[in-house]
């Protein structure tokens, strides 16, 4: 056994090839980021065949079977919907081998995990990641190489059965320009409940408001309300599907919000000066803490 471990970390310290499932816009920018870093890249997305046969993936391989991509890729990233995940994951479950490692870009993991790590269970090595990037943009054609600078990675180390290759996916993202943090499944579903899913839903929620209140207001917006709602133009079909997959950590957050709400009726009902201004300036000195 610990001949076997010795001989997998090594091989995984030595890999150089990715295959990525599924090339929307974070699969594609994956891919562009990744050849830019100095990895091959090997390609499948049936859906999205003509779109990679363009110049943008032209130093990627582009494979017609799974078979394929596993034969020439050692790190397995599944960028399909998480819908997807569990017929990629049953199909890939059958190709794989001891020294791959499978992840994913999931941005929910406790349904997701659970059901890859039981498709790659004693199969092959599996550690979820999240890349903390994106667009209100989808397609592969959206896709761009410098996503991934300077955001964060978001890693799930527990289901790896080989310590090895928890540095191997986290040395892979380094690479792409980000800072790996690791964190459990559990923590990762409530972290990004609270910063990215109840942001999109408030964003959807105001254009809603607006678009309900007085249509004609969306022609006269300035940049203030574009900017605050841009997430909210991202795939309907894919944030639904994200939304429902970590619902409980969402309504959370939602009721918490819904209470700041009240809060700020609150004070303006009372035209409470001071502690208006009280929270609008620890809003802005928190906000003024993020990266640019």
């Amino acid at each position: 056994m610990h001949e076997r471990a010795s001989r997998f970390a090594f091989a995984i310290m030595e890999a150089s090839s990715v295959g990525i499932v599924g090339v929307g816009m974070m699969g594609g920018s994956v891919a562009l980021a990744a050849l830019r870093a100095g990895y091959r890249v090997s390609l499948y997305d049936r859906m999205a065949s003509d779109q990679l046969a363009g110049p943008k993936f032209r130093k990627a391989s582009v494979v017609n079977e799974l078979a394929e991509l596993v034969s020439n890729s050692q790190l397995i990233i599944l960028a399909t919907p998480i819908g997807a995940l569990s017929q990629v994951g049953a199909a890939l479950s059958e190709l794989v081998r001891p020294n791959h490692v499978v992840s994913d870009l999931a941005s929910v993991k406790r349904p997701v995990a659970e059901l890859l790590a039981t498709a790659f269970r004693n199969r092959c090595e599996y550690v979820p990641a999240h890349p903390m990037a994106g667009s209100e943009k989808s397609g592969a054609e959206a896709a761009r190489d410098d996503l991934f600078a300077g955001a964060v990675t978001l890693l799930c180390p527990e289901l790896a059965g080989q310590a090895a290759s928890v540095p191997f996916v986290t040395a892979f993202w380094e690479k792409l320009g980000t800072r790996v943090v690791l964190v459990n499944v559990s923590a990762h579903d409530r972290l990004v409940a609270l910063m990215s899913h109840l942001p999109h839903l408030v964003a959807a929620l105001m254009v809603k408001h607006v678009a309900g209140t007085n249509k004609a207001a969306l022609d006269l917006c300035g940049p203030g309300f574009r900017d605050a709602t841009r997430i909210a133009s991202g795939a309907p079909e894919l944030w639904a599907d994200i939304l429902l997959s970590n619902a409980d950590a969402v309504q959370e957050h939602l009721r918490a919000f819904k209470s700041e709400l009240d809060e700020a009726i609150t004070l303006l009902a009372e035209k409470d000066a001071k502690k208006l201004q009280a929270l609008l300036d620890d809003a802005k000195e928190n906000r003024d803490r993020l990266s640019p």
